[in-house]
């Protein structure tokens, strides 16, 4: 028999009802006998836990003062939220399982957010190829905060030119559709017209890594990434 009362798992299982998730997504555990009441974790992704237990004020020093029958810490009960409400993983103390249990509701709500989010996380992070070309402009840009001139302007353009025509030809060769190149079509024109409005290591960075984010989202065999890669060193030469 679980330590918790069938009334109080009851109100667990239907906090765990929330948005587009049911009681089915979890894998709810009440031991016997143990300070963990309840431990839930989410099937589908089960780093995603929620544990309710018992614990005494003051953290460790507090316990191992009460199991010694010394100080004055008394018995609280706990919730373990992976995730929290803003971090990955928060420790709450409730003075009643009333408060402590209405916290499910609440992580399961931050579950549905991380899941919608992490998404765009992913999208976000610098992945190789894009941390080796800016660590080439940092490398190869004397003067990152001086301005193009006239004639540097017009070698950029030059090789901008050059990588629309091989779009073009990629389009036929990898197959990619016609919208996609206008992707990479819009995103070069773009970086024309902000030759004029930023300094040079600016400019590089945030043009060249629009341009290898756009494409990388299309290249994305390997033969495709080693074309990435030559363009990249091609816009710094």
């Amino acid at each position: 028999m679980s330590t918790l009362r069938n009334s109080v798992i009851n109100q667990i299982i239907d906090y765990l009802e929330y948005g587009d998730f049911c009681a089915e997504d979890f894998d709810s555990q009440f031991p016997d006998d143990s300070a963990v009441l309840a431990q839930i974790t989410f099937k589908a992704l089960p780093k995603y836990t929620f544990v309710l237990d018992e614990t005494y004020s003051g953290g460790s020093i507090g316990s191992a003062l009460a199991v010694m029958g010394q100080g004055n810490a008394k018995k609280v009960i706990r919730t373990v939220e992976k995730p929290g409400t803003y971090k990955n993983l928060e420790t709450r103390t409730h003075e009643d399982i009333d408060s402590a249990i209405s916290r499910i509701s609440d992580w399961v709500r931050s579950v549905r957010d991380d899941l919608i989010n992490s998404r765009a996380i992913l999208r976000s992070t610098i992945d190789e190829l894009t941390e080796s070309f800016q660590k080439s402009i940092d490398e190869n840009i004397d003067d990152p905060e001086s301005y193009f001139e006239s004639h540097e302007e017009d070698a950029i353009k030059a090789k901008l030119d050059e990588l629309h025509i091989r779009v073009s030809e990629l389009e036929k060769k990898l197959g990619f559709t016609p919208e996609e190149t206008k992707k990479i079509e819009k995103a070069i024109e773009k970086s024309k017209s902000d030759l004029k409005v930023y300094p040079k290591g600016v400019w590089y960075k945030t043009a060249g890594t629009k341009l290898l984010t756009v494409m990388k989202g299309i290249l994305k065999s390997k033969e495709g990434r080693e074309i990435l890669a030559d363009l990249a060193k091609k816009l710094l030469q």
